[in-house]
This record gives structure tokens, sequence and C-alpha cells, in this order.
């Protein structure tokens, strides 16, 4: 992978990355808002719970997808970016365009999701 490939999907990672940050930061200041256990309506106690529950999922999936993002980074760092993590091949451009945090090929992906290859990276 060349110098400018790397450099347009660094900033796709740098982009993305700082998009998660506020979204989690968001979640963050969700969870800690609203009328809480003390409204008086049974309602907006169940509303206020519902909120913080759909707000903690969403942070926590955002937060691997984080950590993946920081990986990648890693990766390029240490020049093996673009690179399958279980069959050591190139991983498509269409993919890294699409998920640029991508860690295996389109057919190893395939092989992880009906668990026939472990994550070698969970």
């Amino acid at each position: 992978m060349n110098k400018k490939q790397l450099k347009h999907y660094r900033g796709l990672l740098e982009t993305k990355r700082g998009e998660l940050v506020d979204r989690v930061r968001a979640a963050r200041n969700t969870e800690t808002q609203g009328p809480g256990e003390d409204a008086p309506d049974l309602g907006d106690r169940a509303l206020t719970t519902t909120t913080r529950e759909m707000s903690y999922r969403l942070s926590a999936e955002e937060r691997v997808i984080l950590k993946r993002i920081d990986k990648a980074l890693q990766r390029m760092e240490s020049g093996t970016y673009g690179t399958c993590l279980n069959c050591g091949g190139k991983i498509q451009t269409g993919r890294l365009e699409a998920v640029p945090w991508a860690r295996y090929c389109i057919e190893c992906q395939e092989l992880l999701d009906r668990g026939e290859i472990p994550d070698l990276d969970p």
C-alpha cells in the first residue's frame, strides 16, 4: 500500500474515531441527565431507564469499533495495515473503503461470521 493510500485511510479512520468519541460522550451525558429515579411519573422513570439502556448499548458497540480503529492505526504504524489477520492476504480496497478498520479480507470475514475460524483479534 502506498503512502497516498495510507494517508487516505488514516483520514477515514481518524474522522470516524472523532465521530464515535463524540457519540460516546453524548451517550454518557444522556445517562446522567433526565428525571431519573425520583421522577414523579412512572412513565417518565420507565422512559429514562429505557433511554439509559439504549445509550449504554450504543456506546458499548461504539467502544468496540473505537478499539478496532485504534488497532488499525497501530497496524498502519507497524506496516501491516490492509493485510488479513487470518490468511495474510491483501484486504480488498472496496472493503477498506467501507470499513477502514477491517481486520480480515472478505473471504476470511465470512468464515469468521460462520464460526469456522477463531477471531484472532477480538
